[in-house]
């Protein structure tokens, strides 16, 4: 997208990625809403996390549009904002990630995505490919 500015992940700019989460998530149902505080430490203890492969793009006319964020053979979190979807904002950032992820040495990267999650087309149309589906269990007390 002409214009676009790819930064990563770092002190200064984790509040904006986090920022960016909440309006890419938000109108889910069930959304947990975690605290800027929470959800960036949550994303930076991730086992492997890589900072240099989460990436937040900014564009013109939006501001802070969309994120990856990765860990060693992961991607964790992808989310773009409602006003850029659709103009393969996820796509190329996912791309980059995995671009990068492979100049380190990492030639496969897992994700995972509930079934009923649109983005899981994407994926597919990146070469991702269905290895399984997960049980959620429930204790109630």
């Amino acid at each position: 997208m002409p214009g676009a500015e790819v930064v990563e992940w770092g002190t200064g700019v984790a509040e904006r990625f986090h920022a960016v989460y909440g309006a890419a998530f938000r109108e889910r149902p069930g959304f947990p809403d975690p605290s800027a505080e929470e959800w960036i430490e949550e994303t930076a203890e991730e086992y492997g996390f890589r900072p240099d492969w989460s990436l937040l793009v900014t564009v013109p006319g939006i501001g802070d549009a969309g994120f990856v964020t990765a860990a060693a053979g992961w991607i964790v979190q992808v989310g773009v904002v409602p006003a850029a979807r659709g103009a393969g904002l996820g796509a190329a950032l996912i791309r980059e990630s995995l671009r990068r992820a492979a100049v380190a040495g990492f030639g496969e990267s897992w994700l995972c995505v509930n079934v009923d999650n649109p983005a899981g087309a994407l994926y597919r149309r990146l070469g991702f490919q269905d290895r399984g589906r997960r049980a959620r269990f429930q204790l109630r007390g």
